[in-house]
């Protein structure tokens, strides 16, 4: 376990300390059209699975002025994850789109999305997923804490949605940074 967080910790601040750079060559503030970042959360239900993640999101074309100070946006995002139970490691990547929806508030902005993955073993340890396709659910809120930069928490589900016999669902509690360029 203390492998893999460290490892873990060791890609977020590589990815992070490589973006700067990029970041500041990039567009001008309020013009950010990618975003990249990493999560980590655990298991809810007594799985005892860490999950890690580091994504690349790009903001599509489709948006509405629900008002005038709520807005929506969308993205697409792709997703590296690293998995974590016992002494059993795994790896799974997806896809999702996702809606925010920016507040009166300037530094709070809610999210959702939906997407699918796949796992690199259906199995971790004797958790068994049933089968390595899985179908992904998740939503949270985030807080600008710079203009480029949000600390965000995410509650995320994940199953397969009964394509297989076994159907065994990860829910998770996430938390994550995200840098926009």
């Amino acid at each position: 376990m203390t492998t893999f967080r460290t490892c873990t910790c060791h890609l977020f601040l590589a990815l992070l300390l490589a973006l700067v750079p990029v970041s500041l060559a990039a567009q001008t503030v309020g013009e950010e059209i990618w975003a990249v970042g990493a999560r980590i959360g655990t298991s809810l239900r007594g799985e005892d699975i860490t999950q890690a993640d580091l994504f690349l999101s790009r903001k599509l074309p489709w948006s509405w002025s629900v008002s005038p100070e709520w807005n929506l946006t969308t993205a697409g995002e792709l997703t590296l994850s690293g998995l974590h139970r016992s002494d059993e490691n795994g790896a799974s990547m997806s896809i999702s789109t996702d809606l925010f929806l920016t507040t009166p508030l300037p530094w709070l902005a809610l999210s959702t999305g939906v997407g699918a993955g796949l796992l690199e073993d259906p199995a971790l340890g004797d958790y068994d997923f049933g089968g390595p396709v899985f179908f992904l659910f998740h939503a949270g809120a985030a807080v600008q804490i710079t203009p480029r930069l949000c600390l965000g928490y995410r509650y995320g589900h994940q199953s397969n949605g009964h394509i297989y016999e076994n159907n065994p669902s990860l829910n998770l509690h996430q938390l994550g940074l995200r840098w926009s360029f």
